[in-house]
């Protein structure tokens, strides 16, 4: 019985089939071990940033007879003039005013912030602050969209103190 032999070509192509075989497993597995590197990284930093995000504080939502007094309040103080209340909107995490106004003003950021605290916003002793609680008040001053309006947050006098 003779073993039948190999020819130099047919051994060479073997061989070679073998090392693109092997070379393109070694070129595969690098690059895979970056994309799970890179998807356990995304994963952490998204962890991450998820836990840290403040979250709004859910309250109690405010009795219906707050809630009456303070729409009562807010449509007094707008009853004359072009300024308009459009609406009081509750909800367990704040009461927005929306209020429309006859052409956008010409303030930005902190200057219609302040605007908005000293001239729209209760003072500090009114009344109307012991419905609001320790809900957040905030002020939507639109022309034509609410949800194009400017905001600015009033401040309340009944919320804790931060240091």
């Amino acid at each position: 019985m003779s073993q039948p032999t190999l020819k130099h070509g047919d051994w060479a192509k073997i061989i070679e089939s073998r090392q693109k075989q092997n070379s393109h497993k070694k070129t595969h597995t690098p690059w895979l071990k970056f994309v799970y590197l890179g998807l356990v990284f995304l994963t952490v930093f998204v962890v991450f940033y998820w836990t840290s995000l403040p979250s709004a504080q859910a309250q109690t939502p405010l009795p219906g007879e707050s809630q009456t007094r303070i729409a009562r309040y807010f449509s007094k103080q707008f009853m004359m003039g072009t300024w308009q209340l459009d609406e009081v909107k509750f909800s367990e995490y704040g009461i927005i005013t929306h209020i429309r106004v006859p052409k956008k003003l010409n303030m930005e950021g902190d200057v219609l912030s302040n605007y908005v605290r000293h001239s729209l916003c209760p003072p500090a002793s009114s009344v109307i602050w012991r419905d609001i609680k320790t809900h957040p008040l905030t002020m939507n001053l639109f022309v034509s969209l609410q949800r194009k309006g400017q905001k600015a947050q009033c401040d309340n006098p009944n919320a804790p103190q931060t240091s």
